[in-house]
C-alpha cells in the first residue's frame, strides 16, 4: 500500500515540476530529422591503456624481456628472419645502404646481409657479412630484404643445402648458398638492370617468389612484381610482370586515387588457400590488392605487357584507403573464431587482414610550412571473409603519450607487421614495429577489439645514429650535418619471431638486433590452449 501511495504522490507532483521548467530548456535546438547537424566538441584523449615508458636514453618494457642482443656491426637493419637450419637457429638480416667496419675480414664493407647464429640468445655469434651495393642514396644501396629456403623443401633444389635470396641494392636480385652460414657464396643472379627492389616472397614449397622489382626500359610505372620460378635456385625461370592496374606500360586506365601507385611487398598464403596478398602505396594512397595466385601465374599471354583484362584478370577484391595512409604490409589470417558470436549464423568466424601504414621520416612529428604535423600512421585490421567487399573492423593505435614520442625524435608511427605463420602466435598476438615507440605486441583474439599487452623498447647505445630533422636521416657519429637539434633515437624497424616463440626487433638507426620474450599476461595469451 505504501508504494502505490508515493506512486499516487510523484504523478499529484509531477505537473508542476513540469510547470516549474523554463519552456525555453525544453524547447529542442536540433530536431532529430532537421539539417541542422551539431558541431562535435574536442573533450579529451581517451586513457592510455599501456603503463608509461621510461626516458627515450633508458629501456622499457612491459610483459616483455630481453633475452639477447646481437650489435650488427652497427648497420642499419631493415628486414630479419630467423630459419631452423638442422637444429640452429640462424638470424639473416638485410641492411639499408650504408658502410660499416667488418671485425671478421678487417675491411670496411657495405652495409648487405648479416648473418649470426642465434641458437643461444643470449651469447650470439655474429658468423658473416655479404657485402651490399656501393649505391649511394638512402635506399638505393644495402640488400634490405632477405628470404632463407630449404633445398630438401624446393621441388627441384639440392637436398641439404640452404639459399638465400636477396637483392643487391636497386639495381639486381639474386640467390646465395647459405648451406654453411659462416662461408655464404654467390650461387645465381636473377635480374638486373633494375631500378628498384624491395620486399619479397619465396614460396619454399612451390619454389615461386615474387620479387619486387623495376626494369625502366620495360616502360612499367614505379616497382611491382617480377614473378620468378625458382624451384631450382640455380636456375631462375622467368613467369611474368604484375602490379596494380595503371602500372603496365601503355595503361590507359587505373585503380587507386592516383595512378602507377608502386607495390611494396606482398604475401602468398600458397596453393592451398591459392591467394596472393598485395600491399600498394606503403605511406600514402595505399590499396590492398588479393589475387588469385593461380590465375596470376598463368592467367596472360604477354608477360611484361599484359592488357587491361590480363591485369584483372587474377583480382579477387582491392580496396582502396584513405590517401593519408599506406599498406606497408598485407598479411593474412584465416578462421579466427569470434569470442561472443558463437551463439550466431553470421561473425563466427573471419578471414583477417593486418595492414600496417609506414610513417614517413620523421614527418609525424615535424610542423609543416602550415604549421601542422603530417597525419599519424596506424595499423589496420581488415576484415576480408568476403573478399569482393574487404573491409576495416579494427585500428591498432600507440598514443603519443605517455611516452612523448615525438619529443624523442626520429620517426614515430608503425612500420610494419612480423609475417610468420608460427602457430602459437598466430591469430593470438600481432606484433609491430612502432619506430621510437619500440616493438608493441597487440592481442587480437577478439577482432573487433584489439588491445596493446605488451612493448619492448630498447635503449640507444654506442651504435645508435643521430636523427637530424632538417633532413629526416639518421646520421653516424661524426658527420658533420649532426648539429645540437639532431637526437640519438631508437628506430625499430621490423621485427620478427622464430619457431621457439622469441621475437626479434631490427633496428633502422644501427642499434642491433634485440631478442625478446614475452612475460606474464601477453605469455598467458599465447600459452592458452
Amino acid at each position: 500500500m505504501r508504494h502505490k501511495s508515493n506512486g499516487r504522490i510523484f504523478h499529484l507532483f509531477l505537473p508542476l515540476l513540469l510547470a516549474a521548467v523554463p519552456l525555453a530548456s525544453m524547447a529542442q535546438n536540433y530536431p532529430p530529422d532537421g539539417t541542422a547537424i551539431p558541431a562535435i566538441a574536442l573533450t579529451g584523449e581517451p586513457a592510455a591503456q599501456e603503463p608509461s615508458p621510461n626516458p627515450s636514453d633508458q629501456q622499457s618494457q612491459w610483459n616483455m624481456e630481453l633475452a639477447g642482443f646481437s650489435d650488427l656491426q652497427g648497420r642499419s637493419a631493415y628486414q630479419p628472419i630467423i630459419i631452423n637450419e638442422g637444429g640452429r637457429e640462424i638470424a639473416y638480416v638485410g641492411h639499408h645502404t650504408g658502410s660499416a667496419m667488418n671485425p671478421l675480414t678487417g675491411a670496411v664493407e657495405p652495409n648487405g646481409t648479416s648473418i649470426v647464429d642465434v641458437t643461444d640468445p643470449a651469447k650470439p655469434k655474429y658468423l658473416a657479412h655479404i657485402p651490399g651495393s656501393t649505391e649511394t642514396g638512402e635506399e638505393a644501396g644495402g640488400a634490405q630484404m632477405v628470404r632463407v629456403c630449404s633445398g630438401s623443401v624446393l621441388p627441384h633444389g639440392v637436398r641439404g643445402k640452404w639459399y638465400l635470396l636477396r637483392p643487391l641494392g636497386s639495381k639486381a636480385q639474386e640467390i646465395y648458398d647459405v648451406t654453411d652460414p659462416a662461408h655464404p657464396a654467390r650461387l645465381t643472379l636473377i635480374v638486373d638492370q633494375l631500378d628498384h627492389t624491395h620486399k619479397s616472397w619465396w614460396e619454399c614449397d612451390t619454389g615461386i617468389a615474387y620479387l619486387v622489382a623495376n626494369a625502366p626500359a620495360e616502360g612499367w610505372k614505379g616497382q611491382h612484381m617480377k614473378i620468378y620460378d625458382l624451384s631450382d635456385p640455380a636456375k631462375p625461370v622467368y613467369i611474368r610482370d604484375f602490379g596494380l592496374l595503371g602500372q603496365q606500360p601503355g595503361a590507359t586506365s587505373h585503380e587507386g586515387v592516383v595512378e602507377g601507385i608502386a607495390i611494396h611487398g606482398m604475401v602468398s598464403a600458397g596453393e592451398a588457400k591459392n591467394r596472393v596478398y598485395a600491399a600498394y602505396g606503403t605511406g600514402a594512397n595505399g590499396v590492398i590488392q588479393i589475387l588469385d595466385r593461380k590465375k596470376l601465374l598463368t592467367a596472360f599471354e604477354n608477360p611484361k605487357k599484359p592488357t587491361t583484362e590480363e591485369m584483372l584478370a587474377p583480382q579477387v577484391g582491392f580496396l582502396t584507403m584513405s590517401p593519408d595512409q599506406g599498406a606497408h604490409t598485407t598479411f593474412p589470417i584465416f578462421g579466427e573464431p569470434i569470442p561472443e558470436f558463437q551463439g550466431h549464423a553470421a561473425l563466427k568466424k573471419r578471414d583477417l587482414l593486418i595492414v600496417p601504414s609506414e610513417a614517413a621520416r620523421g614527418d609525424h612529428c615535424s610542423p609543416g610550412p602550415s604549421g601542422d604535423r603530417a597525419g599519424p600512421h596506424l595499423a589496420f585490421l581488415v576484415d576480408i571473409t568476403n573478399e569482393v567487399t574487404p573491409w576495416p573492423i579494427a585500428t591498432f593505435r600507440v598514443p603519443e603519450n605517455p611516452g612523448d614520442y615525438c619529443g624523442r625524435g626520429g620517426r614515430f608511427g608503425t612500420h610494419a607487421v612480423a609475417e610468420s605463420f608460427y602457430p602459437p602466435y598466430y591469430g593470438k598476438i600481432a606484433i609491430f614495429s612502432w619506430f621510437n615507440a619500440g616493438t608493441r605486441v597487440f592481442d587480437i583474439r577478439d577482432p573487433f577489439a584489439v588491445q596493446e599487452v605488451a612493448y619492448f623498447i630498447p635503449a640507444p647505445n654506442n651504435y645508435t645514429m643521430s636523427f637530424c630533422p632538417e633532413d629526416g636521416v639518421s646520421h653516424l657519429a661524426g658527420d658533420p650535418k649532426i648539429t645540437s637539434a639532431c637526437q640519438k633515437v631508437i628506430e625499430t624497424n621490423n621485427v620478427e619471431v622464430d619457431d621457439r616463440g622469441l621475437i626479434y626487433s631490427a633496428d633502422r638507426a644501427g642499434s642491433g638486433l634485440h631478442i625478446m620474450r614475452l612475460t606474464g599476461h601477453a605469455k598467458d595469451i599465447v600459452s592458452a590452449k
